[in-house]
């Protein structure tokens, strides 16, 4: 249907929002209404929707006044004229119908999701869960919904769940303006490209005549002061708070005309320091807060088509204001007033005497842009009540070049028009003495620096006070911005011929809370020793010439909230972030292709680190990489160490320092990641490690304790406590000594009742020691903890099941890992994780040595499959250790697809053991089109495993052939209380180097491997001869068994004449194997 428009008629604000109120319940077929407001310009539609809300929510007229419109059962306002996302609207309609608090709870849920994710805020889309509560809260009744849009588009609440449907009396008016936010429109076109998908567009106009001029502007004046009470009306409390709206307004109408102002920069700062905004005893804010924030409501982008309205009609009502507001070009002096507050004058040459016919004590704002003056002797010297100074382009009559700055100032140094500064701005005017240490030792008020393009100055040259005056220094913001061409930094005449390469000491700046820096592409470092404790905010822009700088430090400064660095850091080494407040470390537009150190210890609230854009991000490689959430930094109390910021690679704080009982720092490692949430690994998916690695990955409580005891897990639980476990240094029969601590306390005091499996403790004694841990040297130490104890992120009380947060750990895990030692951690669910999207590259292809113990939730294929299929995977494994994983089903749960014929999947593993894994069906599959794996293996050891049916299950082509699996290196089996066994690999194995085999409590296994070959058939009597000389060799080897003798007995063979018979073995049977046992070893 094409969009309508409708203008109506009305004069003030209850007038118009009669004229709407009226208007619907005339109709009942638009469903989505467009309220653009005062048809020249939009002025007034965001005052006029909210009057109309609250004469349906009137206690007196309300009721009559829904019923009038057919009904309504709520009338819906949401205000989101500030404009975040559409989640926030989401929210805003979830408070309005007063949503149950579990439904609300999705906000915070979701967002916190989105915090980890780096998603902006602007980003952040509607909920859908929510979506359709909104949708059942509203599809049985009749309503309307009052929206106020600041996004500057079109927004459907059907996206929302708003069921918007005319007809039935659910209908939506909305308006894009208010708060000055006025770009009229002026034809259908306009109104059908802004208005989106409404079914109408609403307007109103004055009822008087256009040529009653009188009338119009009184209808003007109403509006305007309506648009502005809106504005106010956020900050109650502030007196005369609309006068001063429209003052604000006003004093831009009235210099904009002929200066090039960056009001985005300083608009608050020319109200505050005009007096237009001032201090107000009980509104609970700061002039300079209400200065901000009245910035940041207001639209300032305006037509000049708009300017000329506002200056027309207000200038004859505040005429008494607009004079103290002056604006002047060239040579034109005769706008000077005695009682000006506000001062800008344009391309002019100053005289020493100009300035004296202006009140000294009202002159507050000073702007001079392109100017010519006496820099010795400035014609405002004696403006004594001076809060604002920005000289633009100006000039020094005197610019001689042997003259000397120091000589000329000598007679100005206690300059009163200095002493009372809130805010100085040199842009482009080669004046360093206004920024020398003693003329900022002079301005003891200064609240902004900014200092733009001065060509032979630099960030470097500027010195805080160690005067006793700089400790009351009330600088809260310093803005440098480089000159284009800044090569001869430090070789000018007349001024300091040094280096400027290092960041000045603002350290005396106590309360110096943002520091924006473009450019300064000279500095070579920034030091911790050198910043503001109090620092908040710190930018770092360049343009397209590289910076210098290698080592930027932020340690220490604790309340750092906010960094962002933009641009070409060519030569940046190290950043160091420790002990700051930062929640998101935004590297996205940061080129540092050269970046090795990156140091986050003590930052409890980092939630995202994003790294530059993915092309750029393959090039960065990193050396040391520290992080650790789990605990802030001790604040600084005073300056650090200047050597220990710039160390080569080592500067941590003594107070995130982590030590092992061992005795090392785990902040000495080449990689320490200690996490209070794991989801922080999302922002560590795509790092690159310069190393390989020797990864140890652990709980938080692994390095806290130092009992050697076991708690008691059930293997269905989620939040089981988890045994402490020391780093491990070395293999060897350590880890025997902890199996069988753990079986014998367990067969000592669970009984069967409770669920846990009967242990032989001495069988367990036969296992064979892990093999000690591969040392390389060029593999560097990388320790990971994360804090199990942080509770999981779920809605229990809002959804049916339990939503849980899955861990994926970096890329460099199976990119670098050489060895890997995961142990005591109930986050992690699978390796490396279930984010198999970004985890394409599975091949593990450096990995030696594995051991996993003690990780009850690792559940189903404990290794993830890769998203594509690669050529081999798991290549150079060595060594595979698994104990207690009680969830575990598989450790290689890989379809056939993922295996391709021909290469060495898996041909190096020697050592496979695994014990406690009583839900695990089978450990790896060995595919025909894996025909190398396992080649090397030696020794295979699993110990009570209940239901594990097969070790190594094959495909079904492979189970039908008759060729048995060889096994050309197996040496040991030992097989302890496995009562689901049927098979090792497939009906039928053969491994002719066997020696040992010890099984015990594995009743369904019906077949040894065979270790001869099967004979081939001959005529010739020699054959026969070497056939029987073979045969003695063999008997003198025969491989020895040792096994319960009910078991022995009731064995499978094939035959001699397949290879596989009891003579080939030597069985011995223990004195005990009639010992009273369960054989169905796994209560349930």
């Amino acid at each position: 249907m094409p969009l309508q428009e409708v203008r109506l008629r009305a004069d003030n604000t209850d007038s118009a929002a009669e004229e709407i109120i009226a208007f619907l319940g005339s109709t009942r077929q638009e469903s989505v209404i467009y309220f653009d407001g005062w048809y020249r310009g939009g002025l007034g539609a965001s005052a006029i929707l909210k009057a109309v809300v609250e004469r349906f929510r009137s206690s007196s007229l309300g009721a009559a006044t829904r019923k009038a419109v057919g009904g309504l059962d709520k009338i819906i306002h949401i205000d989101c004229s500030l404009w975040q996302s559409k989640r926030s609207l989401q929210k805003a309609i979830g408070e309005e119908l007063k949503l149950p608090k579990k439904v609300m709870d999705f906000f915070n849920h979701c967002d916190d999701e989105d915090d980890f994710d780096g998603l902006k805020q602007a980003d952040r889309g509607v909920i859908l869960e929510v979506k359709w509560v909104i949708f059942s809260e509203l599809s049985n009744c009749k309503f309307l919904v009052v929206f106020h849009n600041g996004s500057g588009n079109y927004v459907d609440l059907w996206e929302c769940g708003v069921p918007v449907m005319g007809p039935m009396n659910k209908r939506v008016l909305w308006t894009s303006r208010g708060k000055f936010r006025l770009h009229g429109i002026q034809n259908i076109e306009d109104v059908k490209a802004f208005a989106g998908l409404s079914d109408m567009a609403m307007s109103f106009g004055p009822r008087i005549k256009v040529d009653e001029k009188d009338a119009v502007k009184d209808f003007f004046r109403h509006f305007l002061h309506a648009e502005a009470g809106e504005v106010a009306s956020r900050y109650n409390g502030v007196p005369d708070d609309t006068k001063i709206v429209l003052e604000c307004i006003l004093y831009k109408v009235m210099i904009q005309k002929d200066n090039d102002i960056n009001w985005g920069t300083h608009a608050a700062n020319y109200w505050v320091c005009d007096g237009i905004i001032h201090e107000a005893n009980g509104c609970g804010r700061s002039a300079w807060e209400i200065g901000d924030a009245l910035h940041r409501t207001m639209n300032l982008d305006w037509h000049q088509g708009d300017v000329e309205f506002f200056r027309n009609f207000l200038c004859e009502e505040q005429w008494a204001h607009s004079d103290r507001w002056v604006s002047a070009t060239g040579q034109d002096t005769t706008a000077i007033q005695a009682l000006t507050t506000s001062f800008f004058w344009t391309g002019a040459i100053i005289q020493g005497g100009t300035f004296k016919d202006f009140d000294k004590s009202r002159l507050h704002v000073l702007h001079l842009s392109h100017c010519t003056f006496s820099f010795s002797s400035p014609p405002f010297i004696s403006c004594s009540y001076l809060r604002f100074l920005l000289l633009d382009h100006c000039k020094d009559k005197n610019d001689a070049p042997d003259h000397s700055e120091e000589q000329d100032h000598n007679q100005v140094t206690d300059g009163a028009c200095f002493q009372k500064l809130w805010v100085l701005e040199l842009s482009y005017t080669d004046w360093y003495w206004l920024v020398s240490k003693k003329m900022l030792d002079l301005m003891v008020e200064l609240r902004e620096l900014n200092v733009k393009g001065s060509s032979n100055w630099s960030i470097s040259h500027l010195h805080s006070s160690s005067d006793a005056r700089s400790n009351n220094s009330k600088l809260l913001k310093l803005r440098v911005v480089g000159a284009k061409d800044n090569n001869n930094i430090g070789n000018s005449s007349g001024y300091r011929n040094q280096q400027a390469s290092s960041f000045p000491d603002l350290s005396s700046w106590h309360i110096l809370k943002t520091v924006i820096l473009d450019g300064c592409g000279e500095l070579e470092e920034i030091g911790c020793n050198t910043l503001s404790p109090s620092l908040e905010s710190f930018s770092f822009t360049t343009s397209n010439v590289t910076t210098k700088i290698k080592r930027i430090s932020f340690r220490g400064c604790s309340i750092l909230k906010s960094l962002m660095m933009r641009g070409l850091f060519g030569e940046l080494v190290e950043l160091n972030m420790s002990g700051t407040s930062v929640k998101t470390l935004d590297l996205s537009e940061t080129q540092a292709l050269r970046l090795k150190r990156l140091f986050l210890l003590g930052c409890e609230k980092l939630c995202v680190i994003l790294w530059p854009q993915e092309g750029s991000m393959e090039l960065i490689t990193l050396e040391v990489l520290h992080i650790d959430t789990t605990h802030s930094a001790r604040a600084r109390k005073g300056k650090c160490s200047k050597q220990e910021a710039t160390s080569d690679g080592t500067s941590a704080e003594s107070s995130s320092m982590v030590v092992h009982r061992n005795g090392q720092a785990l902040t000495n490692l080449a990689l320490y990641i200690s996490l209070r949430d794991p989801r922080l690994f999302r922002s560590l998916l795509h790092t690159r490690i310069a190393a390989y690695l020797h990864i140890e990955i652990t709980s938080t409580s692994s390095h806290r304790g130092s009992g050697q005891g076991v708690n008691n897990v059930a293997s269905s639980g989620s939040e089981q406590e988890v045994r402490a476990m020391n780093f491990q240094i070395s293999a060897g029969n350590l880890y025997i000594e902890d199996i069988i601590s753990t079986f014998e306390d367990n067969s000592q005091t669970v009984g069967a009742n409770e669920g846990i499996i009967f242990i032989d403790a001495p069988a367990i004694k036969w296992m064979w020691p892990c093999p000690p841990i591969p040392m390389h040297s060029n593999c560097a130490r990388c320790y990971i903890s994360i804090q199990d104890e942080t509770p999981t992120r779920s809605l229990q009380d809002t959804t049916s099941t339990r939503q849980q947060t899955s861990t994926t750990l970096p890329s460099f895990l199976y990119k670098n890992a050489k060895i890997l030692h995961l142990h005591d951690s109930l986050s992690i669910t699978c390796i490396p994780g279930p984010s198999t999207v970004a985890a394409v590259d599975l091949r593990w292809d450096e990995l030696q040595w594995c051991q996993l113990e003690r990780c009850p939730n690792l559940e189903g294929s404990v290794f993830t499959p890769p998203s594509i299929r690669e050529t081999s995977y798991f290549g150079y494994l060595e060594t595979f250790w698994a104990s207690q994983l009680l969830k575990a089903r598989y450790i290689w749960g890989w379809s056939a697809l993922f295996f391709l014929r021909g290469y060495d999947s898996f041909e190096g593993l020697v050592f496979l053991h695994l014990d406690w894994c009583p839900r695990l069906l089978h450990v790896l599959p060995l595919y025909t089109s894996n025909g190398n794996g396992c080649r090397s293996l030696e020794t295979i050891e699993i110990i009570c495993c209940g239901e594990l049916r097969e070790v190594f299950p094959s495909d079904s082509e492979f189970q039908q052939q008759q060729k048995p699996r060889e096994f050309p290196s197996l040496k040991r089996i030992h097989l302890y209380e496995l009562p689901m066994l049927q098979r090792i690999c497939g009906r039928r194995i053969f491994a002719p180097r066997l020696e040992t085999v010890k099984i015990r409590g594995c009743w369904s296994l019906k077949h040894l491997p065979a270790v001869c070959r099967a004979p081939h058939r001959s005529t010739e009597s020699d054959d026969e001869e070497e056939s029987s000389e073979s045969d003695k060799e063999e008997a003198h080897m025969l491989p020895t068994v040792d096994c319960e003798k009910d078991w022995w007995d009731n064995l499978e063979w094939d035959g001699k004449e397949a290879g596989h018979h009891p003579s080939h073995y030597k069985p011995t049977h223990s004195a005990y194997y009639k010992k009273t046992l369960l054989r169905a070893t796994v209560l349930r």
